[in-house]
């Protein structure tokens, strides 16, 4: 397959930036809570904020590898931080799509035949991806907000 033939899609700053600094407020609750507690520090209170810091750590950098392809054959949502530990993604054939549903006019849900479901939402493009997404599978029943948006 030509690899110019196929579109990404990502993330969009505003919300990796957002994931960013939620890791570096939770890192700023930690080192406040030793710096006004250094002389009565308790073990529950610091593992918490250790695991709430390496869980903001964690999101961010699952936010950053987010990608969903497009290409002539389907679509695929890989995370690269995920494909690091055997979790590759799998193509969603166009034809093998029988519905997609729209909730709230920025969520795709795609359905297969084989009962897999893939979500494309909060990507940079979004308009884009949904016009693809819906001149490439045209045999796919669409629901939710694209029959209101379609029908009016």
């Amino acid at each position: 397959m030509d690899k110019n033939s196929i579109l990404v899609f990502e993330r969009p700053p505003i919300s990796r930036l957002i994931s960013c600094a939620a890791a570096f407020g939770s890192a700023a609750l930690f080192f406040t809570y030793i710096a006004e507690n250094a002389d009565d520090l308790h073990p529950l209170p610091i593992a918490g904020l250790i695991l709430l810091f390496l869980g903001t750590v964690a999101a961010a950098v699952v936010q950053y590898g987010d990608h969903i392809y497009f290409s002539d054959h389907g679509v695929m949502y890989e995370n690269r931080l995920l494909s690091l530990f055997g979790r590759r993604g799998r193509w969603m054939r166009w034809e093998d799509i029988i519905e997609v549903r729209e909730v709230r006019k920025k969520v795709l849900i795609l359905l297969s035949k084989d009962g897999r479901r893939m979500l494309v939402d909060a990507i940079l493009g979004y308009a884009i991806a949904r016009a693809e997404i819906l001149r490439r599978a045209p045999q796919a029943i669409l629901s939710g907000t694209l029959v209101t948006r379609e029908d009016s």
